[in-house]
């Protein structure tokens, strides 16, 4: 028997090669003459780049850059060739302000295109960014800033650009742009810029804004819009994805070449996995929490869709699961184990993730 573990990270507590290596772990006890494939899984989000590290076999790239408030880190990135793969949360994460208060009007992306910008100077051409866990709203002009755009007020003095000041930005100068061949940005949200299922309104409340603040960074996103589209001629208001990660994919569509792609669908191509579950007689997936979401360009239902489609039993092991019985059905979910109902509470099942999971290997059956 070939068992495939695809599984996600489980966000805040194991990474995605952590979770499948710990289900291994429990599975090679209770199925010892079973072959398992571990291949590891993301949806463009935080997590991505581990994932792109094993399956193009690459090493880090330790980059010296700021986080999301200005203080200098060191942050890693991936090179393959003439291509250099980023992730958000590296350098412009919620993570990296664990135990700072959360700060979203001051909160920029300049410490992710720093990076970009190095990698662009070493000789890359292409650049792959994926998004998620971000704690900022600046549209990604903090990038589009490291990048080359000048963006002045009113009184022609510059503005380094953060979610509080976009609209005091009057002009902008892009004659010192950097060229790239290619930007490909990876999400797995359709969000448009601004409005009440933009990037203000639906994603900075848990970057710390206040009901006040939600509606400065939406009219600043706004002002953003019409600048870019009075200066570019671009038209970046109701772009799919452009409000995700705070409005990174449509601001930084108003300078670039820019391609917008499910990050799902990337990493399903870049690891081969149709491939990989024609090939296997039981497939485990899975991720911290399974709910409505996971349904929607992420990697469960991406899998499950897979599985379906080749008629492979599926089975989930995840964090905790807040699924109906007619959506596990509808998923084709033969099984889903949960860590939590081992832990009894989600401490315990964030903590020790990879005891339960390795319980779960040694225990689970797919009949």
């Amino acid at each position: 028997m070939q068992i495939l573990l695809a599984c996600d990270k489980f966000k805040g507590s194991l990474d995605s090669i952590g979770v499948n290596t710990s289900i291994a772990k429990g599975l090679k006890k209770k199925y010892p003459n079973a072959t398992t494939v571990i291949l590891p899984l993301a949806d463009g989000g935080d997590g991505t780049l581990a994932v792109l590290e094993k399956a193009l076999q690459l090493s880090f790239i330790d980059q010296s850059t700021i986080d999301p408030l200005g203080h200098l880190i060191t942050a890693p990135y991936l090179r393959d060739g003439n291509t250099a793969y980023f992730e958000l949360a590296a350098a412009s994460g919620i993570a990296l302000l664990k135990g700072l208060p959360l700060q979203p009007l001051r909160a920029t992306t300049l410490g992710t295109g720093r990076m970009m910008r190095a990698a662009l100077e070493a000789g890359v051409t292409n650049l792959v960014l994926g998004l998620g866990g971000s704690c900022t709203t600046d549209a990604g002009l903090g990038i589009a800033h490291e990048l080359g755009v000048r963006f002045f007020n009113k009184n022609k003095n510059e503005i380094i650009p953060a979610g509080g000041n976009l609209r005091d930005i009057a002009t902008l100068d892009t004659r010192k742009v950097i060229k790239l061949d290619n930007l490909k940005i990876l999400c797995d949200v359709s969000n448009p810029l601004y409005g009440p299922n933009g990037a203000a309104y639906v994603f900075a409340p848990q970057k710390g804004a206040t009901k006040e603040d939600v509606d400065l960074l939406d009219r600043g996103l706004r002002h953003v819009a019409q600048l870019i589209e009075k200066h570019t001629g671009r038209s970046i208001s109701e772009l799919p994805g452009g409000g995700a990660a705070g409005g990174i994919a449509a601001g930084l569509s108003g300078f670039f070449n820019v391609e917008i792609v499910n990050g799902f669908e990337f990493i399903k191509k870049l690891t081969d996995l149709e491939t990989q579950i024609q090939s296997a007689d039981l497939v485990i997936t899975g991720e911290g929490q399974l709910d409505k979401t996971s349904l929607d360009g992420k990697v469960v239902g991406g899998v499950a869709a897979l599985c379906k489609q080749y008629g492979k039993p599926l089975i989930a092991i995840v964090g905790g699961s807040r699924l109906s019985a007619a959506e596990k059905e509808n998923l084709g979910l033969r099984h889903i184990y949960t860590a939590l109902e081992r832990a009894g509470s989600v401490e315990l099942a964030v903590r020790d993730a990879a005891i339960y999971l390795e319980q779960i290997g040694a225990t689970l059956s797919f009949r």
